[in-house]
């Protein structure tokens, strides 16, 4: 089974039986050259283990916030359910 992602100018291709993951970008100035990577199951994980880190870091580090030194454990649960909107999920 073949899973496939198709972008503007990228192909994100899963073969389930090779357990290979390819990556295939287009641009029309390199008509000629092949932009292809094929990786095996070893390499795919490494390589998604990498993207999530910086997935991660990116995201964690546009919500951090300056440091405000000791706080309660009930002023940071004030803080949570501010967003009530996030347990949402536990209501049926």
């Amino acid at each position: 089974m073949k899973i496939i992602k198709q972008l503007k100018n990228a192909t994100f291709e899963y073969d389930e039986e090779a357990k290979s993951f390819t990556i295939s970008g287009e641009h029309p100035a390199l008509r000629d050259v092949s932009n292809t990577v094929k990786l095996n199951k070893v390499y795919a994980f490494a390589f998604m283990r990498f993207v999530v880190r910086i997935a991660q870091r990116n995201w964690l580090k546009a919500n951090r916030t300056p440091s405000r030194g000791k706080e309660s454990l009930a002023s940071l649960e004030e803080e949570c359910l501010e967003h009530s909107d996030q347990l949402l999920i536990f209501e049926d």
